[in-house]
């Protein structure tokens, strides 16, 4: 796309808060958002954008009418079965980024692991398995732990187990269903995580590398820049710039690595979409993952990426109790200085969800964790 205007329809698969944000981003622009929800309630993304089509994401044909009154269309997650996003570029070419080709080389585990094996990236070591004596025989060069995971849908610790022990197989290796395959157990020291905004001329930003901090595979923390060497920062670039070429990639992307004490480097999962751990750049960047992912996908010129703050942090919101989402004490975020508190606009809250962010913009990294720990320790939500 060369020009846009009050006019242009950008399309959004999905209706969370990515596509909330996203909704935001492209109102800043003049853009009109049109999002595709299967939820029968009001979902995040439809306090904010244009206007809303409810239906079935099994519905090719409702989907194919949506994407008609579109200018270009772009999706929320990667769940989408891929014989639509195949019927949709057939229908519409060059209307939807990331495109069908590239959502077949990342669009399960194993098709993802595959490609960047090919692209030269090292990844985390994996096998394609039917059975638990696969699982057994993968271990026999692995040893145990060993991580089952399924192949699409998993997230947030969803959709894989932790197997300890030949003892415990065949019990865990019923409670995965669909494709599934086996990951050796990296004791990472550090996970790391990188944003990549291409857009279809090629042109491609690189955000800072974030340090992501786990409880319970859910991501808390978010800190940037990542304490890592530079040598370290370059091979993660390295490694992101070969999977962008590799899967011809258009949009924002984001890259999850494992990080060994003996600086081993295992690319292990990617996200064709806003990310969580680039949630930061809403208020850390120049320009924010959402604004860039708006670019990226309409073929506009893509902004920087410069931090905004020597260090940035963020914390996940994440529901604490089932019930109406109310964040309390709320006074606490709003009276940080230089802090950003984001909540979603769920209606409902339950133990885990992500509900919300809040971002926090300084140059002492140690007295602004200190602050996000209180209040993390503090609040309901």
């Amino acid at each position: 796309m060369k020009n846009i205007n009050s006019q242009t329809i950008l399309g959004i698969l999905g209706s969370g808060q990515l596509a909330r944000m996203t909704t935001l981003a492209a109102s800043e622009f003049g853009i009109q958002t049109h999002i595709y929800c299967s939820e029968s309630q009001v979902s995040p993304a439809e306090h904010t954008a244009t206007k809303t089509i409810k239906g079935s994401f099994k519905d090719v044909t409702a989907i194919l009418d949506f994407c008609q009154n579109c200018d270009v269309v772009t999706l929320e997650n990667e769940f989408i079965d891929q014989d639509i996003l195949e019927a949709i570029d057939a229908k519409f070419p060059d209307k939807l980024f990331p495109n069908s080709k590239t959502f077949k080389k990342i669009g399960d585990k194993i098709s993802e692991k595959e490609s960047f094996t090919i692209a030269g990236i090292k990844v985390t070591p994996f096998k394609k398995v039917i059975s638990p004596s696969d699982v057994l025989e993968f271990t026999k060069i692995h040893g145990f732990p060993v991580v089952l995971k399924s192949a699409k849908g998993g997230y947030d610790g969803y959709g894989n187990v932790t197997i300890k022990s030949e003892s415990e197989l065949a019990e865990k290796f019923t409670k995965l269903k669909g494709e599934l395959l086996v990951e050796a157990f990296i004791p990472y020291e550090k996970e790391l995580a990188i944003m990549i905004a291409r857009n279809k001329n090629r042109e491609m930003v690189f955000y800072p590398v974030a340090h992501t901090m786990q409880e319970n595979h859910i991501c808390h923390f978010v800190s940037v820049p990542a304490d890592v060497k530079p040598e370290i920062v370059n091979r993660i670039e390295d490694a992101a710039k070969k999977a962008m070429i590799a899967i011809d990639a258009v949009g924002i992307f984001a890259f999850e690595f494992f990080l060994t004490k003996e600086d081993d480097l295992y690319l292990n999962e990617s996200a064709p979409r806003p990310h969580n751990s680039g949630h930061y750049t809403i208020e850390g960047s120049v320009t924010s993952q959402f604004h860039n992912h708006v670019r990226s996908v309409l073929n506009l010129p893509l902004g920087e990426s410069t931090l905004r703050s020597k260090e940035v942090l963020m914390l996940n919101l994440l529901g604490t109790q089932s019930g109406i989402a109310e964040l309390n004490p709320i006074q606490n975020f709003l009276n940080v200085e230089d802090g950003h508190l984001h909540l979603y606009g769920k209606k409902d809250s339950k133990a885990g969800r992500k509900m919300g962010h809040f971002t926090l913009l300084g140059n002492n990294k140690i007295e602004m964790f200190e602050k996000l720990n209180k209040l993390k320790a503090e609040y309901t939500l």
